[in-house]
């Protein structure tokens, strides 16, 4: 399973990296079990575009339904479909843009605590 980690550089500017979320065993894979903090849920109608911002907490994004378009402030953009998953940890910095390219966006929101550490987890790409 791959994830979006939306982070910031050193030098303010957010960037985008694909990294795989690390399984074990072969039949069924999984991953470890990881604390959250809450849970939410959003829906964003098509078109609907978000200028620069950063993640308000350091939050796991389920992507339920839509097509969404995510740019750093680098110029780097994914398109990402239902199923993705994201990791916003841009909480300071220029932050990123989001846009709505397709139907209604749903998603659940995982509030994730300080000790969430994916700078291990293998790159994608």
């Amino acid at each position: 399973m791959r994830m979006y980690r939306i982070f910031t550089l050193p030098s303010g500017e957010s960037d985008i990296e694909i990294r795989a979320v690390p399984t074990t065993g072969s039949e069924r894979p999984m991953s470890a079990t990881f604390s959250c903090n809450a849970l939410f849920c959003r829906e964003t109608p098509e078109g609907h575009m978000q200028d620069l911002h950063n993640a308000p907490r350091r939050q796991l994004i389920f992507l339920t339904s839509g097509l969404l378009e995510v740019e750093s402030s680098t110029g780097k953009r994914h398109i990402l479909r239902p199923g993705d998953l994201i990791f916003a940890e841009d909480t300071t910095g220029r932050g990123h843009i989001t846009r709505s390219l397709r139907d209604v966006r749903g998603f659940v929101h995982v509030a994730m605590g300080d000790d969430f550490d994916v700078g291990d987890w293998p790159r994608v790409g």
